[in-house]
């Protein structure tokens, strides 16, 4: 029979093991600063800072055209996290991307406003896709009573994409042109700068409340429910996967959620905050320092050997990938 102290030895001696494999794993791989896209990051990074097609500073990004550059930072399929807000107007092509798991095609005449933090993966772009960025961190924009101006923003339009009239889209080139001109005046004329910023976040505010409300039946309850839902789900996924707590948030029944979410997307409660965990696990394992077991407590992973197993069954150098199989497993035991 063994002894206590032997059976403790044992379990010692495996994990043990298991952290040398993931020190190991992480000298093979070397040590890289993170790849996240932050402007912090980016301003630290051995690039060219000011050009002719772009600016970049600790606080404020702004790419005139990502066509005109030299280098780009988005690989297909690959999702990112970026930390400040991001301002997307489409001047040509098209592209699909995922936005925090919704799924949107974008074309010229459209903007995008997302939010600080938020997941985003490019699936698809036309060759000749090309549009202008700007990127704020939320200190960026002192405004009285709105700390985060761009999740101000996202929290009271539902909106994230918008198709602007031509008249708006003329008035938002006249938007990015003025700030690009100022970008080229040295010294860097930095409340000049945030307050065309300002102005232009409340013009797409007006434009986000106008076209609800002149399509007030725009949402229905279902697809209010899903947004909602969907909002849930990329705050809280990392330490809630019940049903239960999402119904609860939403004063829903859990049987009722579940209908509701499948009837608006075809997915059920559970597919969708799989696919946050998910994502989430990809974005941690591909662009930080952390260990493979980090991860896996940071993500509530049922223990480290078994996101251990994950990793090397699909040991390369890219992002592992994680199956169904294993998706239900983590479901099971929740």
């Amino acid at each position: 029979m063994c002894s206590i102290s032997s059976i403790k030895q044992k379990k010692a001696n495996k994990y043990a093991a298991f952290y040398y494999l993931c020190r190991k794993r992480e000298k093979k791989m070397g040590q890289k600063e993170p790849i996240e896209l932050a402007l912090k990051l980016l301003d630290n990074l051995k690039i060219v800072r000011h050009n002719e097609h772009r600016y970049i500073s600790s606080d404020f990004g702004f790419v005139n055209s990502f066509v005109k550059m030299e280098t780009t930072l988005f690989s297909l399929g690959q999702p990112y996290r970026i930390k400040e807000g991001r301002i997307a107007f489409v001047k040509q092509g098209s592209a699909r991307i995922l936005i925090n798991l919704i799924e949107y095609t974008i074309q010229p005449g459209y903007i995008a406003v997302i939010a600080p933090n938020s997941i985003i993966q490019i699936t698809e772009v036309s060759p000749d896709f090309d549009m202008q960025m700007i990127a704020a961190d939320h200190n960026f924009l002192p405004i009285s009573g709105k700390d985060d101006f761009f999740s101000y923003l996202l929290h009271h339009q539902k909106n994230i994409i918008l198709l602007l009239s031509p008249q708006e889209q003329q008035q938002v080139e006249h938007y990015f042109t003025l700030t690009w001109g100022v970008l080229q005046e040295p010294p860097f004329r930095k409340e000049a700068i945030q307050h065309l910023l300002a102005s232009l976040l409340y013009y797409l505010e007006y434009i986000a409340q106008n076209s609800i409300e002149q399509n007030p039946a725009q949402l229905t309850r279902q697809e209010e429910i899903f947004q909602r839902f969907i909002s849930l789900v990329n705050t809280h996924s990392k330490k809630e996967r019940n049903v239960n707590f999402y119904a609860d948030k939403l004063c829903l029944t859990p049987r009722y959620l579940n209908t509701v979410i499948r009837q608006a997307s075809q997915q059920t409660v559970m597919d969708w905050i799989n696919q946050s965990i998910i994502l989430e696990a990809k974005v941690l394992l591909k662009h930080s320092n952390l260990l493979v077991y980090q991860v896996s407590d940071e993500l509530n992973f049922p223990n480290p050997s078994f996101f251990f197993e994950v990793l090397q069954t699909n040991d390369r150098n890219d992002t592992p990938r994680i199956s169904a199989n294993e998706i239900i497993f983590i479901s099971r035991t929740l």
